[in-house]
């Protein structure tokens, strides 16, 4: 690979640097992040932000810009968009409420703006970008009227535009706000003052605001918006496995699953609600899979153990692993939440339900011994998968059979009882341990 030339490698550092402030910014406000801990989370030196920004303020403007960008790119995909009038009217409404519902950018926003107030430069430019937002907002307009004036259109703009500002500062003391009744009622409207009936075409007429409302209300409940969060945990998914919570943006996802980067904040409340669904979505899918498992008790342990492999394998490395001990509090307890069910379904499969702290600590002991082989697998191989398997199966049965040593009047299932009595899982003489 050709190596990076000075102006290539400052372009990189400079997007790193505005990629990482964006989603520090948003998470925790612009006066509670320093510029070093920008730094540190980009893998930078503080010395490479003073090399590309005087301030914080105008590395936050740069992130504002790179926000309006992504909201341009969403009105473009709704202009190029088909289809009756007023399904793209409900589109567009909602788009403009998932803006308003997106809190940590619209406080960004806020917070850059009251700073502006004292620096007149900054002041011109964050106005001179809210006018561009203005200006793409009202051609949306103009191409849903069919007209080729958006001029026409630039009031109605400026008032959807400053209506989702000022619900978005309400939003801020109280998340019940939102912007989808006011603008199904007031939208079509102010649209009418430029000459546009929305609901021309829309039977019945009686009520246009109501007609808009429901709608898009029954728009927001459809299979689009299923499709969109289900295609936003996809992404998810693919992108976490590879990389780390903080080399990862919002608008990479976002891209990866076709959808408007406000649809992460409408769905998951920004991109940690987000990483913490992706992390429900891989847990649950393992759990209900082996839920899924029929068949002999010993049976259902060996492909129980292949699934498991197979998940481990599949998220190598990733935090979202089922065998990876994270530090991260929330990410933790997701897991051990999820591993607590799996010691109360193996208990279920051993005693029927009855249990003893003997026998559960055995269990839990297990799958600890579960997790460690199985990580140092994935570091090493030095084991073919078989033989971890079968090092797996053979530990679970000396661990019952020392349990019922240790306290023979331990409650067993038939199941667990059958199980004990079969050898045939155990490993045999033609199994190669010395490879």
């Amino acid at each position: 690979m050709a190596r990076m030339s000075r102006p290539e490698s400052q372009a990189r550092t400079r997007a790193d640097l505005v990629r990482t402030a964006r989603d520090l910014f948003i998470a925790d406000g612009l006066s509670n992040t320093s510029l070093a801990h920008v730094a540190e989370v980009a893998g930078y030196s503080k010395g490479a932000v003073y090399s590309n920004f005087r301030n914080k303020n105008e590395l936050c403007l740069e992130v504002v810009e790179l926000i309006h960008v992504e909201a341009m790119a969403d009105l473009a995909t709704l202009r190029e968009r088909g289809g009756a009038t007023a399904d793209r009217l409900a589109a567009a409404l909602d788009w403009a409420g998932a803006n308003v519902r997106d809190t940590g950018r619209n406080r960004l926003e806020l917070e850059l703006a009251l700073v502006a107030q004292g620096d007149p430069g900054l002041r011109d430019q964050l106005t001179a970008n809210v006018a561009t937002l203005q200006d793409a907002i009202a051609a949306l307009f103009a191409d849903m009227a069919g007209s080729n004036a958006p001029d026409r259109f630039r009031d109605a703009a400026k008032t959807v535009f400053s209506l989702g500002v000022g619900l978005s500062a309400q939003r801020l003391i109280d998340t019940s706000v939102t912007a989808d009744r006011i603008l199904a009622l007031l939208l079509p409207s102010l649209l009418a003052t430029a000459g546009f009936d929305v609901l021309k075409d829309v039977q019945p007429p009686a009520n246009a605001a109501d007609a808009v409302e429901n709608h898009s209300k029954q728009r927001s409940a459809s299979t689009r918006s299923e499709a969109s969060r289900a295609a936003l945990l996809g992404a998810a998914i693919t992108v976490f496995r590879a990389k780390r919570f903080d080399e990862v943006s919002t608008t990479e996802i976002a891209q990866r699953a076709g959808v408007a980067i406000g649809l992460i904040t409408y769905h998951f409340g920004g991109k940690r609600g987000l990483y913490l669904a992706a992390a429900e979505t891989v847990y649950g899918d393992f759990w209900d899979r082996l839920q899924a498992l029929r068949g002999p008790a010993v049976s259902r342990l060996i492909r129980g153990l292949d699934l498991y492999l197979d998940t481990a394998a599949e998220f190598e490395g990733s935090p979202l692993a089922l065998s990876t001990r994270v530090p991260d509090a929330e990410l933790r307890a997701i897991q051990q939440r999820h591993i607590d069910r799996l010691v109360d379904g193996l208990m279920q499969e051993l005693s029927g339900g009855a249990t003893t702290a003997l026998a559960r600590s055995a269990v839990i002991g297990w799958l600890a011994f579960v997790e460690g082989v199985v990580t140092d697998w994935l570091q090493h191989r030095e084991l073919s998968r078989v033989q971890v398997r079968e090092l797996l199966v053979a530990n679970l049965f000396a661990t019952g059979q020392t349990v019922l040593t240790l306290a023979p009047g331990t409650p067993l299932s038939s199941r667990a009882i059958s199980a004990l009595l079969d050898r045939s899982h155990l490993p045999t003489e033609t199994t190669e341990y010395n490879e």
